[in-house]
Formats: C-alpha cells, structure tokens, sequence
C-alpha cells in the first residue's frame, strides 16, 4: 500500500485510481482488508476512511463507499475534499438532493480556496445536469470559470451545454477566452466544432490549415474541414478528406476498440459520407463503450426515433470517486 499522504496527494491532484495502480496497489480486496484491520487496531481516521471509499468505488460498492465518506466527514468535517468526494458519490447513486446538501456544505467552508470552490461549483453543475436544470447547470460551469479560469473541463462542459441551448456566439467567445486563459489543445478543436456548428464554414477553414499544417494525425481536423467544404458546396474535396480520414482512422483502430473517439471519428465520417447505417454502427459501439450522450444521441437521430432524456451533454462522463480538478 502506499503511503497515506501519497494517496491523498494523488486525490487531491486529481490522478486517479490509474496513479495509485502504479504505486503498487494491490487489487481493492486486499486493500479493503488491510485498512479496516488498521482502523480495527487503531481507529479510524478521515485518511484512512477516504482510502477506503476509493477502494470500495473500484469493486462498485458504492453504499458502503458512501457510508465510509459520511463517516471521514463526521471527524473532519472542514475537509473539502471529502466533502466533494461524497457529493459526487451521492449523485452517482442517484441521491440528487443528498448531493445538493453535501454541495451546500462545502460551499459554505470557510477559507475554501478558489480551485475547491471550482470543483464544488462544478459538482453543483452536475446535479443540475442530473436534475434536468440546463441554464443553472451553464451558469454553475460559468461561475467555476470565474473562480479557477485554468479549469479546462469546465470549458468543455460549458461548451457542450451551449451547444445544447443553440448559444452558438456565446459558445464561441467563451471558448475564446478559455484559449487564451489555457492555451489547451482541447479548446482549440472545440472551437472548431463550436465555428462549425454555427455555420461559420469560411472561418472554420481558416483555423483548420494551421492545425493540419502541425498534426500528425490528421484524421479528425480533415473530418472537421471536410464539414466545412460541405457547407460550402465542395463535396468532391470533402469526400477526399473524409475517405483520407478513414483510411487513417482504420489503422490506428485496435482489434478490442474500448476508446470511443476513434470510433465517434469514423462514425462522423461514414454519415457525412452518407453512409447511414454504417454510421449507427460506431454510434452505436461508441455509446456502448463510454461515448456518452453525444453518441446514444446520434444513434437517434439516425433512426428517426426521439432521444431519451439526458443529463450529460458533453461525451465522456467519468465515474470516479477521484474528483478531477480542485484543490
């Protein structure tokens, strides 16, 4: 096992459980028995509680993850961080306004730092996301930008949730700002998508020759420009950049495909192509191994049926008990 403060830095980083795989954890079982055999002889501390809510998140059990945390929150309960991890376990089973509170709990913290206010913020969002409250969802992403402008999935979420309320302009300069504040490579393409989606066909070319210019894999900025050819009436050279990206696409796809991106790329370039049921396929396969809304939402649209209710309009939605941004 390794040590508790390492753990907790790894938490509080926001690495995950892939990190604490590597600093030779030992399968959740023996974790589980090794830290109540420590609370068994010497009590239990918030340290240890935390470590092994994580533990009982990886095996699923989520009750008893829940119970753990609620427990690490009663001996400390100025700890944001546990704060957090309960909420976000409390919304993924489903317990909205228990989740609610918890947020409320922790906003209230006094001395809470701007990056944990962020994280908190975005919890919020998540809840409202889970609630069906799109706008307060947009403007809880909005206000944990305010609070931590470094904060890159919270442009994301922001962007993925314009989108859904057709804010294309408001969209597009947020995402300029993120650019600016972060300089991410993920924002970049986002606002391509966000130029595109908005009909923006000229200036869409525009920032799409220097990233093609610069990449090496050039599958998905061919996809995007192909989109824009399209819209300008030029399918002869959008069909050649969607067959090109295809070509690309097949091989680099791996015989077990468990990363939807590659298979959201190819899905793309088959229904601009016109390839309809092709294009369901990897919808399909997509949405079955992590695409999220975005993929399932597809699969819809294609087969003329009315999608289900989401919650999460962005594409990748992670589960873990780990939060991902935040002090």
């Amino acid at each position: 096992m390794a040590p508790l403060f390492a753990r907790r830095v790894l938490v509080l980083l926001g690495t995950g459980l892939v990190a604490l795989s590597l600093l030779g954890h030992e399968g959740p079982e023996h974790e589980i028995e090794e830290l109540s055999l420590r609370m068994a002889q010497g009590g239990e501390t918030a340290d240890l509680l935390l470590e092994r809510a994580i533990e009982y998140r990886v095996l699923g059990k989520l009750s008893e993850a829940s119970r753990d945390l609620q427990r690490a929150v009663r001996l400390a309960p100025m700890d944001s961080l546990l704060l957090r991890e309960l909420a976000q376990i409390q919304l993924q089973r489903g317990r909205i306004s228990e989740a609610m509170i918890t947020v409320r709990q922790a906003l209230q913290l006094p001395g809470l730092m701007p990056g944990e206010r962020a994280a908190v913020l975005m919890i919020r969002s998540h809840c409202h996301a889970a609630e069906g409250t799109a706008i307060q969802a947009l403007e809880d992403c909005s206000e944990a930008l305010r609070w931590d402008p470094l904060l890159v999935p919270a442009y994301l979420e922001r962007s993925a949730w314009q989108l859904r309320l057709k804010r294309h302009r408001e969209r597009i300069e947020g995402l300029d700002q993120g650019i600016r504040q972060t300089g991410a490579g993920l924002l970049i393409g986002e606002r391509v998508d966000a130029l595109l989606d908005d009909s923006q066909w000229q200036r869409s070319l525009e920032a799409i020759g220097p990233e093609l210019a610069t990449s090496r894999l050039q599958g998905s900025w061919k996809i995007r420009r192909a989109r824009a050819l399209l819209g300008l009436g030029r399918r002869s050279e959008a069909e050649r950049d969607l067959q090109e990206a295809l070509s690309e696409i097949e091989s680099r796809m791996p015989r077990e495909v468990r990363e939807p991106s590659l298979l959201m790329d190819r899905a793309l370039a088959q229904e601009l192509l016109g390839h309809k049921e092709a294009a369901i396929k990897d919808y399909q396969t997509a949405a079955d191994c992590g695409g999220g809304d975005v993929a399932v939402r597809a699969v819809h649209r294609l087969r003329g049926i009315r999608p289900p209710r989401s919650f999460w309009p962005w594409r990748h939605r992670s589960d873990s008990v780990v939060s991902r941004s935040g002090g």
